[in-house]
């Protein structure tokens, strides 16, 4: 599998979040509860509330509850928006319908079909009237479908023929029906008027003994709805949007995002987007999440689904002088971009953020003396106490919902910092090239830099490259490291015609074009030396198949049997580590010259 559908749960055993406790103390309430009651799910899009009612439903079905499902953005695309709302509550009574005939229990004697029949006229009549601009409602011509205004319509005697309806279905001894559970999903994907509208026809209508209500709606967008009416939210006329929702929701239930179980559902969802992760990158990844995109499920499954996309473009490239990478550290340049485009930008500018500077954060805005001022209100942090962190902390202020999530920036940060430490810049260039494929900005200046971040630097040979790292700030010993080994590969390019070498800006990779298939003819990939360990840090790709006979060869002659800088990875690659050189010394032109000479010959 490629991608993730955004499709909510509709059973238990998909419960990959473990949302199954608080289904089930909702179930048991509303099973207990009187009536009518109106339990309201809030949560912003894409918190799983249709998942979470789901969840209800399979229980429900299996109890003596019938259940009616309306989604109301299907009664509401291609209409008005006045009608909306009789839709929505024809609806209600139809799909009752439907799921008890589908359970075997809809066992309504002929008088009590008639009543459903003339409720169902009565709305679809009120929706002909509206659709005609007629303000008055006549009661006995909307319930014949007709639409005569002579008389105001009384609310109460639709209100009495479903209170009827609902009492004949309960009462009636063929059938082990003792509630009726209305779920009334997709509120927050019509227009906030439209969702308020819905609300104020169900309060006015449909609440009658035996029923139970389920709304998936969101707090803000009743206050968006309301506006016409109360005008924007203040403090001032804060009670009064307050007041209505409590009007409408007797028991609200805040969606639990932060108890997700999202190792879990990282775990299972990569899994079957064909990435695995050990048990030690558990917490890794999730942390990523928190920090980045947080714990709503729906734009949790478009990380995933781009962190795949990007991963199958990874693996058609293995051939290419762009290094792969580490994927947790791709993983998590994707967070920020979808979560925090404006540090992206920062980053596509420069990717090693530890090297941002005062000069650097005046250059995109960051007014350094007033974020100076700042910060000392916060007293000491270790989140803030460096130039990086500052400047970091600084462009987040200019923005309501970055200045809210600033500490999570810096804490992903520095995570990426902690974990790759001497190799941070290498990775970050690697991820910063592929994440650019995903990008979604309208910054000028953005696209171009991530047009350079994901553009290849050719160098015309070996003197070239290393004219390049020293002018980089590469010290002598570092340059004098690199130099042994494509000096000596660049020889053997010169008298062997299947061997090619690519010099790029943030590697160098050699050929075997002699080798049939794509991606198996490179046989080293060298990242740049480390400026502090002086050594490089390299691949002898599996393609050479010589791979067992070089580790056991050079692992014993240079007697680092045990040495965890020297080691064969899940792809049969040798991972030579740039730290190697600290243990070698003097050695490690040596243990260059005998990898080459293993792996050609």
């Amino acid at each position: 599998m490629s991608s993730i559908t955004d499709k909510p749960i509709s059973r238990l055993s998909q419960d990959l979040l473990k949302v199954e406790k608080y289904s089930t103390a909702l179930s048991n309430f509303i099973v207990r509860s009187d009536t009518p009651i109106t339990v309201g799910l809030q949560g912003e899009w894409g918190t799983g509330k249709t998942s979470l009612m789901s969840l209800l439903l399979e229980d429900f079905n299996e109890n003596n509850i019938a259940c009616s499902w309306v989604n109301t953005w299907e009664y509401s695309m291609f209409r008005g928006a006045n009608e909306t709302t009789p839709g929505v509550l024809r609806g209600m009574l139809e799909k009752l319908k439907i799921s008890c005939e589908e359970r075997g229990v809809w066992t309504l004697k002929d008088e009590s079909k008639a009543k459903f029949k003339s409720a169902a006229k009565f709305l679809g009549g009120l929706a002909n009237q509206i659709v005609a601009n007629q303000t008055g409602i006549n009661v006995q011509d909307a319930a014949q479908g007709g639409t005569n205004q002579s008389n105001t319509a009384e609310i109460a005697e639709i209100k009495a023929l479903i209170s009827d309806l609902i009492s004949d279905l309960i009462n009636d001894e063929k059938n082990p029906i003792k509630k009726v559970v209305f779920f009334v999903d997709d509120l927050d994907r019509i227009p906030p008027g439209d969702a308020v509208e819905v609300l104020e026809a169900l309060k006015n209508i449909f609440d009658i003994p035996n029923c139970v209500f389920i709304l998936a709606i969101d707090y803000d967008v009743v206050v968006k709805g309301l506006e016409s009416k109360f005008g924007p939210k203040t403090e001032e006329n804060e009670r009064e949007f307050r007041s209505f929702f409590d009007k409408i929701i007797q028991v609200p239930f805040s969606m639990p995002t932060g108890t997700y179980d999202i190792e879990n559902f990282l775990v299972e969802k990569l899994s079957e987007l064909g990435i695995s992760i050990n048990e030690e990158e558990k917490e890794l990844y999730a942390k990523a999440v928190r920090f980045s995109i947080g714990y709503n499920p729906r734009s949790l499954k478009r990380y995933l689904n781009s962190f795949s996309l990007i991963n199958h473009l990874r693996e058609i490239e293995v051939e290419e002088e762009q290094p792969k990478g580490e994927d947790f550290m791709l993983f998590a340049i994707l967070g920020i971009q979808i979560s925090y485009p404006k540090i992206f930008r920062l980053l596509t500018q420069g990717p090693n953020f530890t090297q941002w500077t005062k000069g650097f954060g005046n250059k995109f805005g960051v007014e350094w003396d007033e974020v100076q001022e700042k910060i000392k209100k916060f007293g000491e942090s270790e989140l803030i106490d460096e130039e990086w962190e500052q400047v970091t902390w600084g462009a987040c202020q200019s923005d309501s919902y970055l200045k809210s999530r600033a500490f999570a920036v810096l804490e992903l940060l520095n995570l990426l910092r902690d974990q790759y430490k001497d190799t941070l810049e290498e990775e970050l260039e690697s991820a910063m090239a592929f994440a650019s494929i995903t990008s979604v900005d309208d910054d000028v200046e953005t696209k171009q830099a991530v047009q350079k971040v994901g553009n290849k630097t050719i160098f015309a040979g070996v003197e070239n490259k290393l004219i390049q790292l020293t002018e980089e700030g590469f010290c002598d010993k570092a340059v004098e490291n690199f130099g042994c080994l494509w000096n000596e590969l660049s020889n053997l390019e010169k008298v062997n015609s299947k061997y090619r070498i690519s010099f790029a800006k943030t590697g160098t990779s050699f050929y075997d074009d002699s080798k049939e298939g794509r991606g198996k003819q490179q046989l080293i990939y060298c990242s740049n030396p480390s400026k502090k360990l002086l050594g490089m840090k390299f691949y002898i790709k599996a393609n050479s198949g010589k791979n067992e006979s070089i580790y056991q060869s050079i692992t014993s002659q240079f007697s680092n049997n045990e040495s965890s800088f020297i080691y064969i990875d899940k792809n049969n690659d040798i991972v030579i580590e740039a730290n190697i050189y600290s243990e070698l010394g003097d050695r490690y032109h040596e243990f260059l010259l005998a990898i080459i000479r293993l792996l050609v010959n």
